[in-house]
């Protein structure tokens, strides 16, 4: 919205009109006083017309004038509130932006051993995020005690935590006895991932860094798998949440929904597909309550690769009733 538009808005021409009338009655004024009779009165027998006209006019002028006065307090007074506006808004995006720029920081400082860093790091994240659920997918006793484990919880805890004696102290605080079970069991398979890796690293003339655990279970050993992701990924989420719901929690008398979208898509553009990934994963798994609504109405990772999407619930099942509600909008891309 322009500053005109907001300086004479609705409230400003439903006062002027009625006062532009009244101006126009002011300038009719000298006719009738002038005529042979107005309200019985014969103005043109009083003596001196000019003072008579005056004397009557003169409070109307005043008045007029004192209106006047009023519309330039209206006018200045309006631009001082736009001042105000530009203030906040201009507070607003310099935070906003810094906030970029930090997260901009974070990613850059991402690390996975010694040959991967930055946004590359994500696509090996998202794929030993998919290998470690495939193998409990795999290993999975059929037992009706583990059909209650919520497997992607399961993996993202084991991929997040990793594996370990120190890393169990995380997880059995957060097991039940039935998942201190699979625990076990899965154990020994990824055990495998990490000596394999090791001895890639103990035989360093091996140009295939290609691990086969079974077929459509391949992980590239680039870095120690399964070590857990702690100190990088807790960091780079918590940011980027407050990044996000620092735009949503604006008053809407400074930014309405349109302009919040707007701004959150300028943080989705910082986003690679793989980030948007395994953001999803980072929902599903532990915080749906916290995401969906940056999800689903403000689309934050509306450019999430379906495709690669493809263990446990697709983002197109787990938001099938926001995508329903939301007929005339795509939440993703690939809809």
């Amino acid at each position: 919205m322009s500053k005109i538009e907001k300086t004479f808005d609705k409230r400003f021409k439903q006062i002027f009109i009625p006062f532009l009338g009244f101006i126009f009655l002011i300038l009719f004024f000298p006719y009738l006083f002038t005529s042979n009779s107005f309200f019985g009165i014969n103005f043109s027998e009083t003596g001196n017309i000019g003072d008579t006209i005056g004397g009557i006019l003169g409070p109307f002028i005043a008045i007029a004038a004192a209106i006047l006065t009023f519309f330039a307090f209206w006018v200045q007074y309006k631009a001082n509130e736009q001042q105000k506006l530009d203030l906040k808004i201009e507070r607003f995006e310099n935070k906003f932006y810094e906030l970029l720029k930090l997260h901009k920081e974070n990613v850059n400082e991402l690390d996975l051993g010694n040959h991967l860093k930055g946004r590359k790091t994500f696509v090996h994240l998202t794929n030993e995020l998919r290998v470690c659920y495939k193998v409990c997918e795999n290993v999975i006793p059929q037992d009706e005690k583990f059909s209650e484990i919520n497997l992607i919880k399961f993996s993202y805890d084991i991929f997040y935590y990793g594996i370990g004696k120190l890393s169990e102290k995380y997880l059995f605080n957060r097991f039940n006895e039935n998942e201190k079970k699979l625990y076990s069991i899965v154990l020994k398979h990824l055990e495998l991932f990490q000596n394999q890796y090791n001895y890639l690293i103990k035989n360093p003339i091996l140009q295939d860094k290609n691990y086969e655990y079974k077929e459509n279970i391949t992980m590239t050993l680039l870095y120690l798998p399964f070590n857990g992701h702690v100190s990088k990924l807790g960091h780079y989420f918590r940011h980027l949440f407050q990044n996000a719901k620092f735009v949503i929690n604006q008053n809407s008398d400074l930014l309405d929904e349109n302009q919040k979208y707007d701004y959150i898509r300028t943080l989705r553009a910082q986003l690679s597909d793989h980030e948007q990934l395994l953001m999803y994963y980072n929902a599903i798994a532990w915080f749906d309550d916290e995401w969906r609504e940056l999800f689903t109405t403000y689309r934050l990772i509306k450019n999430i690769p379906i495709p690669l999407a493809d263990f446990d619930k697709s983002p197109l099942e787990f938001y099938s009733k926001e995508i329903e509600q939301n007929e005339n909008k795509k939440i993703f891309s690939w809809q």
